[in-house]
């Protein structure tokens, strides 16, 4: 069974506290923090976003991390203020952690995340309709139409044993990712691409020449290195 707390806790047994903070501080590569800022305060201990939160990853099957390990990280929040350390993806709680002093805290109010850009990938912030708590999204391809990447993870509890069936532990798996599409920033227009038609209705004031790009070149919408090619093809008819 999924353990919930009002808690979170580190998947190693330390506290985990979740806090509201208007700035940040990072976990250095020698484990020191290099810059604790002035304006990381302690305001209050919130309870847990994430329903059906686990209380540790040990004995799960599998890793819920895009990275297996903390790496290089740059912040970018919504008044421009820009920090440096490290970071590592939570696919599971879709939360981006990092490390004061042995302790590991999210990064919130994830509102005011502009950019993260991490071990050389860029992430953003975003709600939608279909979205509304809002997630990590990474950027693919920038511009007036932007693709973006949301990468998800399943989690399975574990099976008791059944007739010609062997037990199963509880396992992260069938980690996968969706592409979409999103229109001058705005994520109202944010569109998940399904298929080729639903692409090519998305971008329906090029719809004709982005078919003949996608037929002379091969491509394919199930393809991300494709999908980037067609992105970049479109953003250049707009600024003929």
């Amino acid at each position: 069974m999924l353990i919930k707390h009002s808690i979170r806790y580190l998947k190693k047994g330390s506290l985990l506290l979740l806090f509201l903070v208007s700035g940040m501080a990072l976990y250095a590569q020698d484990q020191e923090i290099v810059r604790f800022l002035d304006d990381f305060r302690v305001n209050q201990e919130v309870t847990n976003p994430a329903a059906g939160v686990l209380s540790s990853y040990e004995q799960i099957k599998g890793s819920p991390y895009l990275f297996p390990d903390y790496r290089e990280a740059s912040i970018v929040m919504d008044d421009n203020s820009h920090y440096h350390g490290k970071l590592r993806y939570d696919l599971y709680t879709d939360e981006m952690e990092f490390q004061v002093k042995g302790h590991v805290y999210w990064i919130t109010p994830r509102e005011r995340v502009k950019k993260i850009t991490l071990d050389g990938r860029t992430f953003i912030f975003l709600k939608s309709k279909g979205n509304k708590k809002g997630g990590y999204y990474e950027l693919l391809a920038d511009g007036p139409c932007r693709l973006l990447a949301r990468h998800l993870i399943t989690f399975h509890e574990a099976e008791e044993a059944k007739p010609y069936q062997d037990p199963k532990p509880a396992r992260f798996e069938n980690k996968r990712t969706l592409y979409y599409l999103q229109k001058n920033n705005d994520p109202g227009t944010l569109e998940l691409v399904r298929s080729k038609k639903s692409l090519l209705t998305f971008l329906q004031d090029h719809a004709q020449e982005i078919g003949k790009f996608i037929k002379k070149e091969h491509l394919s919408v199930n393809r991300e290195e494709d999908l980037k090619k067609i992105i970049t093809y479109y953003n250049g008819l707009l600024s003929q």
